[in-house]
């Protein structure tokens, strides 16, 4: 390799090492609980699903209100002008004013579809505090996701950067050798192919950074920050419970499952409250009037009337006939609740499948993590022996290559199976109904307290 060259490779490695430099070392970072307490105000889809949750609490005290009396106040004043001629005389001019006020209370006595619906209603309020909860957990989810993931391409950056350093260091040995004769062209050769493997690789671990970032971003509605510190340990696991205990606990818990059921008792409602459009309707009708008029045009007299009423009655309304549209609505929500049960048992067949999933990545997960931290201890031993080795001429530049590769290989592994394996512990909380913010709380400590592996 001329010297041109060299200087050619060493500039764009150290280019390299500083675009990745600044991707992963921004001005300041912020800690997970910090970005999602910012996600709560700011993601667009946790927003739109709180304004959801604020509008369905209304329909309990619409629902109500039709079992309270209603109160009406209607008033009019009119004024009539002509000429009238009375018994053949000449046509005279007339000014007759009047005016009225009444004042009704109507309190429902037998409304039976009313009190249903007032049933329906609170079954669709815990129906949206179901929905809202399920936003909860899914925006816990999100964050944490897009948190991990934006944390993994953090230190897969690192990695990638100490990677591509250690290479370029062997390429520049591996030129020292053959240029004083002890090393070959062929060890030359390979180191380069290496490096530039590497310098591929680290070019696409600045891109999955941004890609993350952006990811995060979508959330915020604002430029990401890098993480604070590593996951090196994961979340402690509390497996005291057996996959049973937390499938039963899915069954309870889950805000899925838990909207559904309130679905399925809004439509055995609906049922109800159709079946009742066919009984009777009592009313108690309660009213106070006044009428006042100067006189009439028709009269030649102005007699002026003040007239003051009250009234008190029931008021009973007996459907009888309504073309068929009341069964045609009976048949309509049978088929609803029918609809709802079956999406409910699918439900329920679908948590389970996400707990064992789930309950299964995590065991899995630690022991690929147990695994991975052996391989990593092993692989730096491997690292320090092949390059002793290559001193003292057993081993050659090639395995040394491959032992460096080996070892950064299994740091981004464990790095991801960190990840992996904490989001599949949330998961698995989630499915259960269980994750709350101090699951966040717990991992940000330590992620605040952990360093890359």
């Amino acid at each position: 390799m001329s010297v041109n060259q060299f200087k050619h490779r060493r500039l764009i490695s150290g280019l390299l090492g500083i675009c990745l430099v600044a991707n992963t070392f921004p001005a300041f970072s912020q800690s997970l609980i910090a970005v999602y307490q910012k996600a709560k105000t700011q993601d667009p889809q946790y927003q739109a699903s709180r304004k959801a949750f604020v509008a369905a609490m209304e329909k309990l005290p619409q629902a109500r209100a039709g079992l309270l009396p209603t109160v009406s106040l209607t008033a009019s004043k009119n004024r009539q002008f002509g000429t009238a001629s009375f018994a053949g005389a000449d046509a005279v001019d007339r000014d007759v004013q009047s005016w009225s006020w009444n004042a009704q209370i109507t309190q429902p006595l037998i409304r039976w579809a009313n009190w249903v619906g007032y049933q329906q209603a609170d079954a669709s309020t815990r129906q949206a505090v179901a929905q809202f909860s399920m936003a909860e957990q899914d925006l816990i989810l999100r964050v944490s996701q897009a948190y991990l993931d934006l944390l993994v391409a953090t230190q897969s950056t690192e990695v990638m950067r100490a990677q591509l350093l250690a290479l370029d260091e062997q390429l520049a040995l591996a030129q020292r050798t053959y240029s004083v004769g002890t090393g070959t062209i062929t060890d030359v050769h390979e180191a380069k192919a290496k490096w530039a493997q590497s310098q591929a690789q680290s070019v696409a671990a600045a891109q999955e950074l941004e890609n993350k970032r952006a990811e995060l971003e979508k959330i915020l509605g604002e430029p990401a920050t890098n993480p604070v510190g590593g996951l090196s340990h994961g979340i402690p696991m509390q497996f005291s419970a057996s996959l049973e205990d937390w499938i039963s606990q899915a069954d309870a818990q889950n805000p899925q499952i838990k909207g559904l059921q309130a679905t399925l008792d809004a439509a055995n409602k609906e049922v109800a409250k159709n079946e009742a459009a066919h009984l009777p309707t009592l009313d108690l009708v309660l009213s106070r009037a006044t009428n006042y008029s100067s006189g009439s045009l028709s009269s030649p007299a102005d007699l002026s009337t003040h007239v003051n009423s009250n009234q008190a009655g029931l008021q009973l309304n007996i459907p009888l006939y309504a073309g068929g549209a009341m069964q045609s609505r009976i048949r309509e929500s049978l088929a609803l609740a029918e609809k709802a049960q079956d999406e409910l048992t699918l439900t329920r067949r679908t948590v389970v499948t996400q707990v064992r999933q789930a309950y299964s990545g995590v065991m899995s997960g630690q022991a690929q993590i147990a695994a991975l931290q052996t391989a990593v201890e092993a692989g730096r031993n491997a690292v320090e022996s092949n390059k002793i080795g290559l001193r003292i001429g057993t081993r050659i530049t090639p395995d040394v290559l491959s032992a460096e590769q080996q070892l950064y290989a299994s740091m981004r592994d464990l790095s991801k199976a960190h990840a992996e394996t904490t989001m599949q512990h949330l998961k698995l909380k989630s499915a259960a109904g269980a994750i709350t913010q101090d699951d966040l709380m717990a991992l940000d400590q330590l992620l605040s307290a952990g360093k890359n592996p």
